[in-house]
């Protein structure tokens, strides 16, 4: 094996390269994120046409690929070793690597020579590898293996790995600029925050509290389950907005309760817009799956909102929504009890609400009115967002 100071992450791109002369910015903005998780770790970066590299010290280098599997926009990452580009060098350490790897099965080899300057070729790489691993009772098939070792030859180094690890895709959160995510203590609107981070998408939360103090909510689950998704990117803003305006206004609403209820948290999004420099409202509703969730609902709570509204859950099951939450950390924290604002609605709510009668309605109670209050009103915690 070799020694570990030769060690490094080798990070790919995957949708990035869709960019075309785009393609530098995002990367630039993929390096700035990077650079804040990592922040307080030892290393060096290489930049090269197709992947970055990074060099941890030896004390940082466990804790740096850890972190390295909440960065957005990074197809694949790899544990490899670097050795000299010569054949004859490639050979000997990849054999090492091989016969010291973690798992059982045959390897395939997966060999790619970037400089064409070299005396050898990606073939000649998988012949000499092949003839040495049988010598030393390595166990290689094109087709039924377990296990790869990828070898990658530039023109100064090259490097071997027998560990590649899926990236979380998408592209790095800021380059879709930032999105207003209407934030409940739930299930869902976790998972579409995530979901919104992974097209690129900065997050500032608005939250709706029915709490006599915004402290309470403040202390709460809500500021838990921030915290985890800040994991996946430090930068963000909550807004706790409370709504004993519109619940007083709200007994006025029969059973058009609860659509007003989501009118108004989107009027109080609204109005975030131009402050948080967004065009975007981001919510955690999935088609159907309750009331408030129908096609007639969901078309008369967001006529007239002057921001795209986007509800990355739409077509998802819950079993989806679950799966994915509790794949990113948020499952735990978003079933325990908690006073959810949704969750004070009429007992019949309307399915198929006429759009005419909710504008009829929000003029009634003067809903404009009560969502700039409550924006007014708003408990600010603040993140590391400028």
């Amino acid at each position: 094996m070799p020694a570990k100071e030769k060690r490094m992450i080798v990070m790919r791109f995957g949708e990035l390269w869709l960019r075309g002369k785009n393609r530098s910015d995002y990367i630039n903005i993929l390096l700035g994120n990077m650079d804040v998780k990592l922040s307080g770790l030892k290393y060096r970066v290489d930049k090269h046409y197709d992947k970055i590299i990074i060099r941890p010290s030896n004390s940082s280098f466990k804790e740096v690929l850890r972190r390295m599997g909440f960065l957005f926009g990074v197809s694949t990452y790899e544990v490899a070793y670097e050795t000299e580009p010569k054949l004859s060098s490639i050979v000997k350490d990849a054999c090492r690597i091989m016969e010291s790897a973690d798992g059982n099965g045959a390897f395939r080899i997966n060999a790619h020579r970037s400089y064409k300057q070299h005396k050898f070729n990606s073939e000649d790489i998988v012949r000499k590898l092949a003839a040495a691993a049988e010598k030393n009772g390595i166990p290689l098939s094109p087709r039924e293996y377990s296990r790869e070792v990828y070898i990658s030859v530039a023109k100064d180094f090259a490097y071997i790995s027998v560990q590649r690890l899926k990236g979380l895709g998408g592209l790095p959160v800021g380059s879709s600029g930032r999105c207003i995510v209407l934030f409940s203590g739930g299930i869902d609107s976790p998972v579409a925050a995530w979901l919104a981070m992974k097209r690129g998408m900065e997050p500032v939360y608005v939250h709706m509290h029915a709490f006599p103090k915004a402290s309470e909510a403040l202390g709460s689950k809500i500021a838990n389950l921030i915290e985890i998704l800040a994991e996946y990117h430090e930068a963000y803003r909550t807004y706790y907005i409370p709504t004993h305006r519109f619940q007083v206004a709200a007994l006025k609403t029969g059973r058009y309760e609860l659509v007003m209820l989501k009118r108004f948290m989107l009027k109080c999004a609204e109005q975030l817009l131009d402050r948080e420099k967004s065009m975007v409202i981001v919510t955690g509703e999935s088609i159907g799956q309750v009331a408030s969730q129908t096609q007639n609902n969901l078309f008369s709570e967001e006529q007239g909102i002057s921001a795209s509204v986007i509800r990355p859950l739409a077509c998802f099951d819950k079993t989806d929504i679950i799966e994915i939450a509790k794949r990113i950390g948020t499952f735990d924290e978003s079933v325990k009890p908690y006073r959810d604002v949704c969750s004070i609605s009429a007992k019949h709510p309307v399915i198929n609400s006429d759009p005419k009668a909710v504008l009829r309605i929000e003029k009634e109670i003067k809903l404009d009115s009560l969502a700039a209050a409550a924006v007014k009103s708003a408990e600010i915690a603040d993140g590391s967002v400028s």
